[in-house]
């Protein structure tokens, strides 16, 4: 531990008259601060010094024992410590989130005359920014500000400009490097998993290179949208959910969902580890992958995207006003939504009969529409009754709908809106890895 001695701070207050007492005194306690750092960050460099040279300050030379370190003199190359003394201190300027502040950093001298390079865990060869600034930038793009909106706040605090590739580099570097998810082991996977897709768009090299107004090169890029795939681990037992992995794809076709699929049972989640059923969306894709891949594991077509489609399907009569046809449209989906709140399937199915004989004539795409691939997604009343007879009760809200990744989705969703666009996959996978960490 290190202790800082502070000493007496003087504060000039203005009058209370003053009629800019609230600024003056604002900017007389900042001043105050800066001081403060300033201190502190040169007392902890004394003390990483004092470590490295094994002896405290005012202490001889010839009295500290022989013992090398792993700094040395950059002339004889020598790392005794004992040859080492202080040589007095250099300025540096260091931009903080208080403001830039200008602290002495110790040096040190070889007796052969040469310098001994010090590396200090305070700070780094050549920092101008300390890492609170840098942190203070990532938490600020966290929060949906652009490059342009952390700049005028940084230039406003600091007095100069910062570079919008600066702020870039910090957000990239700060940003949590996507870890290997850890390999379930046997038993502990989740029984259900849910997967579905979302997209972004990211800007990708043409390889055409022009030259700009001011004739510089520039790689020319193109727009183009592609998808996060993700899945979500489900223990209906208990209701615990979990980001499993996400990956970037090309597309959602069936060599996507396999690799990812693929990148699932690397991970441990397997028939073979409990895996019980797979829910998803009706991308053909997904499902052309999950019969190559899982074939033996069910697979649930979610209910809320079947719903959606049939929204979509439904049109109301001719003449009606919007809210009247809104009304229409609504009651017509909780007729629909009541076949998979039955107790069992074959009482789902008796609903899905009358519903069929009630709106077939007047609303046949409809009608048609939830015919489509209708006994996949009744597949949750079939692993709702194993897990019954095995003494487990599995809520059916867990099991028929992906409704639960799509509120996730809504984080990434915003998170994307407010991007508009990426320059790079890299930046893409930066933001995808920092939202994507709340629900791991």
């Amino acid at each position: 531990m290190t202790i800082v001695p502070i000493g007496k701070l003087i504060l000039q207050v203005p009058d209370e008259n003053h009629p800019g007492f609230s600024v003056e005194l604002c900017a007389a306690i900042q001043g105050q601060i800066l001081q403060v750092v300033g201190r502190c960050l040169e007392e902890v460099l004394e003390a990483e010094l004092e470590r490295q040279l094994g002896r405290k300050r005012y202490v001889r030379r010839r009295r500290a024992k022989r013992q090398e370190g792993k700094q040395y003199c950059s002339h004889c190359r020598t790392h005794q410590r004992c040859n080492f003394r202080r040589n007095g201190h250099y300025p540096r300027y260091l931009d903080t989130h208080w403001g830039g502040i200008l602290i002495s950093v110790p040096q040190v001298k070889c007796v052969c005359g040469g310098n001994v390079k010090l590396t200090f865990q305070t700070l780094r060869p050549r920092q101008r920014w300390w890492d609170d600034l840098q942190l203070e930038v990532q938490l600020d793009y966290d929060r949906g500000l652009s490059y342009r909106q952390i700049k005028a706040d940084l230039d406003e605090r600091l007095g100069r400009s910062v570079g919008l590739r600066r702020l870039n580099q910090w957000v990239l570097e700060q940003f949590p490097v996507p870890q290997p998810a850890p390999v379930f082991e046997l038993g502990e996977a989740p029984p259900v998993v849910r997967l579905d897709g979302i997209w972004i768009t990211v800007m990708f090299p043409t390889g055409e290179v022009r030259q700009d107004r001011l004739g510089r090169l520039r790689r020319v890029k193109q727009a183009r949208k592609v998808p996060i795939l993700a899945a979500q681990g489900v223990w209906p037992a208990s209701g615990r959910t979990r980001l499993l992995a996400w990956s970037r794809a090309e597309s959602e076709d069936t060599l996507s969902w396999e690799q990812f699929l693929e990148q699932l049972d690397a991970l441990g989640i397997s028939p073979e580890n409990g895996l019980a059923l797979l829910v998803g969306d009706g991308s053909p894709g997904l499902w052309a992958a999950y019969q190559n891949r899982y074939w033996m594991v069910p697979m649930q077509r979610c209910v809320f995207h079947k719903l959606l489609n049939i929204a979509q399907a439904f049109h109301p009569p001719a003449g009606l006003d919007r809210q009247t046809a809104k009304e229409q449209r609504l009651h017509f989906l909780r007729n629909a939504a009541r076949i998979w709140q039955a107790e069992d399937e074959s009482e789902a199915r008796y609903r899905y009969d009358r519903f069929c004989q009630q709106w077939n004539i007047s609303q046949p795409k409809a009608v048609e529409t939830l015919a489509r691939d209708f006994a996949e997604t009744l597949t949750f009343y079939s692993v709702q009754q194993q897990a019954a007879e095995r003494g487990e009760h599995w809520p059916a809200h867990l099991l028929r709908t992906t409704s639960q990744l799509e509120r996730w989705f809504r984080e990434f969703r915003g998170r994307y809106r407010r991007a508009v666009l990426f320059h790079s996959v890299t930046g893409a996978q930066a933001v995808t890895a920092l939202v994507a960490d709340r629900f791991s």
